[in-house]
């Protein structure tokens, strides 16, 4: 399974890539053609011998961060022959550096470049356009690596809620007769595995409080994927108030370690609390630190 996700996913990111390359090319052009306006007086003589050299790896260039090592070098022959230095440009995405050659194209003194003002203006234009064409081409891929994602979420749910369907009513009927007898061993713990299989991102168990009240456990690892913990949250209250008993409804407790600060609860609503703890209470929530889903049954306080 994990190998034909990983299959799809790279299947539409490279789509996406291919469709919608980044364009070294132009910017490989535009750094040549800001380099070529400014004043060669304003270089270092060594840097004369180099500007062939400059153009060419330019022009090969197949990264923006190839073409920042060159920019920088450049940088470097003009800071040795000037007072006022320019910044070396940092380890940056392809628009932050469309938009750092904008910045550092103003900061040259005015008798150090040749561009003319309509020279400038165009290629200032070039250079946004660039700019903004990057951020299209990454929100198309991020559109669609988030598409795979929700794609994978709904397979994860399926799975997910279809486990727990074939098992919710046996772990309720276990809580209805106490202890959860034929889920756990025979010897006195205060917490037992349980081996029923409610999928991979699962891990369930019983655990007994110091009054000796049973409690089944079951928590869903979303990896902190809030929309995967949404799905699988919502499949689950189907599954549970499709199933409900006699009398039992759903209210809501407050508690702040789950989102929203409250925990879904379903119980049976007696008209004295004696009647009430007769019957299993069940609790299904999302934690709010790790988006972990809460699902829980009790077995009735007291036994009937």
């Amino acid at each position: 399974m994990n190998f034909f996700k990983l299959f799809f996913f790279l299947l539409i990111f490279f789509t996406v890539e291919l469709s919608f390359c980044q364009d070294i090319s132009s910017l490989s052009n535009h750094v040549i053609i800001l380099q070529d306006n400014i004043v060669q007086k304003s270089f270092v003589k060594d840097w004369k011998k180099e500007k062939k050299k400059f153009e060419k790896e330019c022009k090969n260039a197949s990264s923006e961060k190839q073409l920042i090592v060159l920019m920088n070098k450049m940088v470097s022959s003009y800071n040795l022959s000037t007072s006022s230095a320019l910044f070396e440009i940092p380890d940056l995405n392809y628009d932050a550096f469309c938009n750092a050659l904008l910045n550092m194209v103003d900061l040259f003194p005015i008798e150090s470049i040749s561009f003319t003002s309509e020279s400038l203006i165009d290629w200032k234009n070039a250079v946004n356009e660039l700019m903004n064409n990057e951020k299209i081409r990454v929100a198309k891929i991020e559109e669609q690596v988030e598409l795979q994602r929700n794609n994978e979420r709904i397979v994860i749910r399926d799975s997910v809620v279809e486990l727990f369907k074939k098992h919710y009513q046996l772990v309720f009927d276990q809580a209805n007769k106490g202890s959860f007898s034929s889920l756990i061993g025979s010897d006195k713990k205060i917490k037992y595995e349980v081996s029923l299989n409610f999928g991979s991102i699962a891990s369930c168990f019983v655990v007994v409080d110091q009054d000796d009240v049973y409690q089944f456990k079951l928590l869903y690892n979303t990896s902190k994927d809030k929309e995967l913990a949404k799905l699988i949250s919502e499949g689950l209250h189907i599954v549970i108030s499709g199933n409900l008993a006699n009398g039992f409804k759903e209210s809501k407790m407050f508690d702040g370690s789950f989102v929203s600060s409250f925990l879904k609860v379903f119980d049976f609503q007696g008209q004295k609390f004696a009647d009430t703890a007769k019957h299993p209470r069940v609790e299904l929530g999302v934690r709010n630190d790790t988006y972990d889903v809460y699902f829980s049954v009790v077995e009735p306080l007291f036994k009937r």
